[in-house]
């Protein structure tokens, strides 16, 4: 947990002004990368599943959809 609260700290530091985009571009990967959250820039929210599916299925995709949130 605290490893997750001093990774954090990179982007308070580091705030988006506009010229520093890649920059902060970088640190946003990392600090994602970190809490194993990257994929919820590399790769967009699926399709709604529909009612019938397992619920494996259906808690993949919530969890994707609150970690892009």
């Amino acid at each position: 947990m605290s490893n997750n609260i001093s990774i954090r700290s990179i982007l308070n530091a580091n705030k988006l002004t506009g010229s520093n985009f890649l920059n902060w571009h970088r640190n946003v990967r990392i600090v994602f990368k970190q809490e194993k959250r990257l994929y919820v820039l590399e790769n967009p929210i699926p399709n709604a599943p529909i009612k019938d599916v397992e619920k494996e299925v259906r808690n993949e995709h919530q969890c994707h959809v609150n970690d892009d949130e």
